[in-house]
């Protein structure tokens, strides 16, 4: 082989290369949401995993059953019993962006809140539902039925002072905004 020969030979198979390198980049795999890191910088992501404080895995389980539990009882003071171990697991942890307990947390608070008012203590549900709000703002979590948490846990907490126009415009069940409008018409007639 010749010099220019070699110089061209080599150059299809660094064109090749490139190109395969080029395909591959644009193929279209993804990874699930779980497997995607915010940051290239595995170090990084494993010292701020160690950083955030956790929710104690134990205390969640015991909430957890005792929610189970004042489900199948259906007894107030079961409920009320869930509310405050469930609060108990997150009190005193901040949950900035990125924490890895986030969702845990705030399925915790938000189901302290559902168990406070199941309880009947509407008091402690506002509490409840205000800390919620001050420690996920903008995020939300929604039911079976795309109805809003949030929304719904205020027309619950707020129905009496809810004008027809505002209940209209909370993401809620069909089902509690029939209901609401009903008890707002019977109490006001």
């Amino acid at each position: 082989m010749t010099y220019s020969s070699l110089t061209k030979h080599a150059i299809k198979v660094l064109s090749v290369m490139f190109a395969a390198v080029f395909i591959s980049a644009c193929s279209s795999t993804t990874k699930s949401e779980a497997n995607l890191r915010v940051s290239n910088n595995d170090m990084h992501n494993e010292m701020n995993y160690d950083y955030y404080q956790s929710i104690d895995e134990a205390c969640e389980q015991q909430a957890m059953e005792m929610d189970s539990f004042a489900q199948q009882s259906g007894q107030a003071a079961q409920y009320l019993a869930s509310a405050k171990a469930m609060l108990r697991c997150v009190n005193g942890i901040s949950f900035p962006k990125g924490h890895p307990d986030a969702d845990n947390a705030l399925r915790l608070m938000a189901l302290s809140v559902l168990n406070l008012v199941k309880g009947g203590d509407i008091d402690a549900a506002h509490i409840a539902l205000r800390k919620t709000q001050s420690k996920f703002p903008n995020i939300d979590l929604y039911f079976a039925d795309y109805s809003s948490f949030f929304d719904t846990a205020t027309a619950l907490l707020e129905q009496q002072k809810l004008s027809r126009h505002q209940l209209a415009a909370l993401n809620i069940s069909a089902d509690l905004r029939a209901e609401i409008e009903r008890q707002q018409h019977w109490l006001s007639h």
